[in-house]
């Protein structure tokens, strides 16, 4: 067995976007940079399909949820988030076996329900995990915390947004002060002010969890290709951060 995650990603009003077809070249940039952040290890599957939909199946628990937030933090298309259905699970096959454009499993189906049930909300979420064989009270638990997430993050200024997200990348004040010309204390107050704390504490608390729900299920595996994910999708990140974030 193999521990796996799942997401299926749209953008918010997309059909009325005046930039539709830039939408769409975004979409599959954005399938290439997946594949780029996870290498050539055979543990993803991404596609872009329908438009305005992307679909990725990965290798780890947590690793949808950190490819997702990533991609959160990366997009600029202010007027048109992204939102993201969520599941995870085990596997009787390996990622690279799989053919993602015709793949139907309950994992499939638990990931566009939790989509569905974004695209239903009126003021929507960015995230939602469905979990049907974990416990309901932990099911609400994660989903409260990615709403209360949510919150924050809509009430962040663009530089507040921007700060978080190279926050993420860097993880450095003094970093993200020379990328962007600013003072380390100027940098730190929007950091405080934007509670990007929260908010970068509360991704990192969800994919603690995921993790620890792996390693329970699979104890030999470790948790060793979290962090190798995440140190090549920031060093990935850093290489073009100039042209991804346009500052």
């Amino acid at each position: 067995m193999v521990p796996v995650s799942v997401f299926i990603m749209d953008v918010t009003d997309s059909s009325s976007a005046d930039y539709g077809e830039e939408l769409s070249n975004n979409l599959s940039q954005l399938e290439r940079y997946i594949g780029d952040w996870y290498g050539k290890s055979g543990s993803v599957q991404v596609k872009h399909r329908s438009g305005d939909e992307l679909i990725m199946l990965s290798e780890g628990y947590s690793s949808a949820f950190i490819t997702a937030f990533y991609i959160s933090s990366l997009w600029k298309y202010e007027k048109n988030p992204p939102y993201f259905g969520l599941s995870y699970g085990s596997l009787d096959k390996k990622v690279a076996e799989i053919d993602i454009e015709k793949w139907i499993h309950p994992f499939v189906k638990q990931a566009r329900n939790a989509n569905d049930h974004l695209k239903k909300q009126k003021d929507r979420e960015s995230f939602h995990f469905q979990l049907n064989d974990v416990e309901p009270s932990l099911h609400t638990l994660i989903n409260s915390m990615l709403m209360l997430q949510h919150v924050l993050r809509i009430e962040q200024t663009d530089v507040q947004r921007l700060v978080c997200s190279l926050y993420l990348i860097y993880g450095k004040q003094n970093a993200v002060a020379e990328l962007l010309g600013r003072s380390a204390p100027t940098v730190y107050s929007h950091f405080k002010k934007g509670h990007c704390e929260q908010i970068l504490r509360s991704f990192r608390n969800i994919v603690s969890f995921l993790d620890a729900c792996q390693a329970k299920e699979f104890p030999e595996m470790g948790n060793n290709h979290t962090k190798t994910l995440e140190e090549r999708i920031r060093t990935n990140i850093k290489s073009q951060v100039q042209d991804i974030f346009s500052f």
